[in-house]
């Protein structure tokens, strides 16, 4: 008899345990919204749920690349427009001080405004941006220009990942923009033999200057417009990007979100079914503990 109402008794526990322990997933289905809120809910789309996670997380990455290279292209931008600047103030000193009307004196005072132009121009190509050298190719570590405008940067351009196997190139090579390496202008020295020739007051040298002002404007030009497209490369790139994470998240969704309707339905009729059992066991028994619960 002992036995048989060990039994019973056992039977009546896991039944309310078996209620409670589908309660409380249902509970935690209708909090989170999910009907998968561990791997073990269903191990058999286990897989699918892996490789969705994980593509997710590597467009979150790329989109962080993404627009840290859309602030990097921004800065290097307004950079570039502020070298456009100074490069049109040397030719407007240049013109005025070429003219016979332009003195000794008025020379030697533009010869100091430009060499502040000078000074600025290889400030600018030091450009830092996240404790990286922008302009020095992959020698970001150290300045790549010195005090007088040599540059000891390399010719590589700082490229960022973009997708599984996609990388874009965002860097501006300051050799090729500043110094002219590989057959342009080379204005930090172009600038600097303005200044040379102000101080000299030597009118064909000033003069000669201002053709080669023209030339570096439309040198810094084209370095604007080829940064220009590659924002809005980087905006395609990241609504592309989206789009994706989108497809990826709706797959995931019919996966893994739960019914809440039925989560619902199901969660009264769980919360019924455990309050009957333990009022039948409270009968069965008498025992206390189930008069108080």
């Amino acid at each position: 008899m002992r036995v048989t109402e060990n039994i019973v008794y056992s039977t009546y526990i896991n039944d309310i345990l078996k209620h409670q322990r589908s309660l409380f997933k249902l509970q935690e289905q209708l909090a989170s919204g999910k009907a998968v809120n561990s791997l073990s809910d269903d191990p058999v789309n286990a897989g699918r749920i892996l490789r969705g996670r994980s593509t997710l997380s590597a467009f979150d990455q790329y989109t962080r690349n993404s627009n840290t290279g859309l602030t990097y292209l921004s800065i290097a931008e307004s950079t570039m427009d502020r070298v456009k600047s100074i490069i049109m103030r040397a030719k407007e000193v240049a013109i005025s001080e070429a003219s016979g009307t332009a003195g000794t004196a008025s020379r030697l005072n533009a010869a100091f405004e430009v060499s502040q132009l000078h000074d600025e121009l290889i400030a600018l190509g030091n450009k830092n941006f996240q404790g990286s050298f922008m302009f020095g190719g992959y020698e970001s570590g150290t300045e790549p220009f010195d005090t007088v405008g040599a540059y000891s940067g390399d010719t590589a351009e700082y490229a960022i990942q973009v997708g599984q196997s996609k990388t874009l190139a965002i860097g501006i090579n300051g050799g090729n923009v500043l110094k002219g390496v590989g057959g342009g202008v080379d204005i930090i020295q172009l600038v600097e033999d303005l200044r040379t020739a102000l101080n000299a007051d030597d009118t064909a040298s000033i003069q000669s200057a201002v053709d080669d002002m023209d030339n570096s404007f439309e040198q810094v030009s084209l370095a604007v417009s080829d940064i220009g497209g590659r924002i809005s490369r980087l905006n395609s790139i990241i609504a592309d990007i989206e789009n994706s994470k989108l497809n990826v998240q709706a797959s995931l969704s019919g996966i893994e979100d739960a019914d809440i309707i039925k989560v619902i339905s199901d969660l009264t009729r769980r919360q019924t079914a455990l309050e009957a059992a333990i009022v039948s066991a409270s009968k069965v028994f008498s025992l206390s503990i189930f008069n108080r619960i």
